[in-house]
């Protein structure tokens, strides 16, 4: 049997069931991140402004606990020098002090200040003095070292008094030490009163020098961006941090709006501000240190702080993008193991059908969605393949009937003309009986030989029966009887399968009437409620019980006495199904002793029907 060939053609991926899946939950992923990232950006932007904020206001914190720390270690050096016995007496003394006073004094102090490994880099030098001598002990390292430092010289600085009225505290500002001409070494003056050990009164003074390490020293320490900016105000004065140290600078905000409110600490202060220079927008986050008059403050500006708040959702898109890709990498796996190869496993099972492979492949039949679509095509190959075989065996049947009604036919022609001689020998013998039944077989034989269609009029069948009866008569000597009850004339046009009614009459006379010796066969004609034609031949001979009744159309078993004994019922029953479909055929009701009734059913069928037909 030729197969029509199943043909492929070339799908480019893009036009793929997968891709579109692919390329949708892909898109639809990446537009939710994208509208889920811009509404987060306005609703969050100022949480995460506030955030960076309190970031660089915790940075802060640590910035200044470093300087307070450095600034208390100097203080606690001072202290322990102011409160130190041996440097009383030396102040106390005065002129009178003796050298073992003076040594003692001295290596207290050289002591205390080398326990120290800090000191020598915040402090550029420490004088110890008498109120009314002119000697003083003091600490110093080799760099800053000269003779021109007498308790003289710093009674007559010029900031002097602006020290005594604020001891204990840095008040001035960043100046140049007054001592050391060859270079500028800025530092942090501060003075402290040495009281007498046995009534409330000075008897000396200490005076320090801070080094502005004890402030560059741990920004060095504190990264800050560009953007931000380093301000100190050391009494009335305000500097700027420069990369290397402080520069003096005058103030160039204009606070506008307070923004505390957000401040971690309660000693923070946050403002909005406007910087007088470029009128740009800017954050203040200023934190005074424990040093009275001393205040830090860090300078955002806002447009950085945008950018900062735009790179953060820049990262936040790229994470998202990422994401997607490789979700959409996992879905085009996942796509591809559940979906790609299994649909491909189906074309290729379809080739081989279309090639004429018909055989079940389980490997198909998964447990899912797919895997059913497998079973159904398994289903449908196997139901094809039985088709096919049913209809090659249907032909061979077909083949094998018409071989056997040719054997059947035996030369009708020359029985026909012999049959002929016979009747007119009869009728010259004056034998009518003879004469009659001869004629009767050569109107079987000639409507045996002169048509070749299968279907012919019921009145055409009916004569033929009468035909066959009559000989059927005299071979009985006339005990038995044929009666023809046509509900409508109009039926007899109606079309059936030629020798359909024979095997059905011949059986009811040889296995029906003949053990009884003597009957009646009826047939009746008309027509159903659903528009069919029916054709009960009922016999009232010796019936059959339900079992003999219910093999006669499930096994071949031929009249073994008739001329046409090759065509018996079971073959009458599947002729009719064969040419009108499964719902018509032969029905077969029996009562041992009273009778048997072979129902014929047949689709209404007219030469008028026909040539409609083959006409649409």
């Amino acid at each position: 049997m030729h197969m029509p060939k199943f043909r492929h053609k070339p799908k480019k991926y893009l036009y793929t069931i997968r891709f579109r899946i692919l390329s949708c939950t892909i898109s639809v992923i990446l537009l939710i991140s994208a509208i889920v990232t811009i509404i987060s950006y306005h609703l969050v932007s100022n949480n995460l402004k506030k955030n960076l904020i309190q970031t660089s206001e915790t940075r802060l914190s640590f910035l200044c606990s470093s300087i307070d720390s450095n600034i208390s270690s100097v203080k606690s050096f001072i202290i322990s020098c102011k409160n130190s016995g041996k440097i009383r007496m030396f102040a106390m003394d005065g002129p009178m002090a003796s050298n073992q006073e003076k040594r003692e004094a001295r290596e207290f102090m050289l002591e205390t200040y080398s326990s120290n490994a800090a000191l020598p880099t915040q402090v550029v030098r420490i004088v110890a003095m008498g109120k009314f001598d002119s000697q003083i002990l003091q600490v110093v390292e080799s760099p800053y070292s000269t003779p021109a430092v007498s308790s003289e010289g710093i009674y007559g600085l010029p900031y002097y008094a602006t020290l005594r009225d604020h001891q204990e505290q840095i008040c001035t500002g960043i100046l140049q030490d007054p001592f050391i001409a060859t270079k500028d070494v800025p530092m942090l003056p501060i003075l402290y009163s040495i009281q007498h050990p046995y009534h409330a009164g000075e008897i000396g003074y200490i005076f320090t020098e801070i080094s502005l390490s004890v402030i560059t020293g741990p920004i060095q320490n504190y990264r800050s961006e560009n953007s931000r900016r380093l301000l100190f105000r050391i009494g009335e004065s305000q500097y700027q941090y420069d990369g290397r140290t402080l520069i003096p600078q005058e103030a160039s905000y204009e606070v506008t709006e307070d923004l505390s409110h957000i401040a971690l600490g309660e000693d923070m202060i946050i403002q909005k501000a406007i910087c007088k220079e470029d009128e740009s927008s800017a954050i203040l986050l200023t934190r005074p240190l424990k040093e009275q008059g001393l205040y830090v403050t860090e300078c955002l500006d806002e447009q950085f702080l945008q950018q900062d708040i735009l790179r953060s959702f820049l990262l936040i898109l790229l994470v998202i993008f990422l994401a997607a890709c490789s979700i959409g990498f996992l879905l085009s796996w996942f796509l591809n193991r559940t979906i790609h190869v299994p649909v491909k496993q189906l074309q290729q099972r379809m080739s081989r059908i279309a090639l004429g492979d018909f055989s079940r492949d389980p490997s198909t039949e998964w447990n899912h969605e797919l895997g059913e679509i497998g079973r159904n095509i398994n289903d449908l190959s196997e139901n094809v393949l039985t088709l096919m075989n049913q209809k090659l065996e249907d032909e061979r049947q077909k083949r094998d009937y018409e071989y056997q009604m040719l054997q059947s036919q035996i030369n009708p022609h020359f029985l026909y003309n012999t049959l002929n001689s016979i009747k007119w020998m009869a009728t010259a013998q004056n034998a009518p009986g003879i004469a009659e039944m001869t004629t009767s077989l050569a109107r079987l034989l000639k409507s045996i030989s002169k048509s070749a269609a299968a279907l012919i009029p019921l009145k055409q069948e009916l004569s033929l029966i009468q035909d066959y009866f009559m000989i059927q008569k005299y071979r009985y000597g006339g005990t038995i009887s044929l009666v023809l009850d046509v509900a409508k004339e109009s039926l007899l046009e109606c079309q059936i399968l030629k020798f359909t009614l024979q095997p059905i009459v011949e059986n009811a006379i040889f296995h029906g009437i003949e053990p009884k010796g003597a009957g009646t066969i009826t047939i009746c004609v008309f027509k159903t409620k659903e528009q069919d034609i029916r054709i009960d031949v009922t016999d009232d001979g010796v019936g059959m019980p339900p079992e003999v009744a219910g093999r006669l159309l499930k096994e071949n078993t031929p009249a073994k006495h008739s001329f046409f004994k090759e065509i018996g019922i079971y073959n009458v029953h599947k002729r009719l199904q064969y040419e009108f479909g499964e719902g018509y055929g032969l029905q077969v009701q029996s009562e041992p002793g009273r009778y048997t009734t072979i129902s014929i059913l047949l689709p209404l069928i007219t030469d008028e029907t026909e040539e409609e037909t083959s006409h649409d």
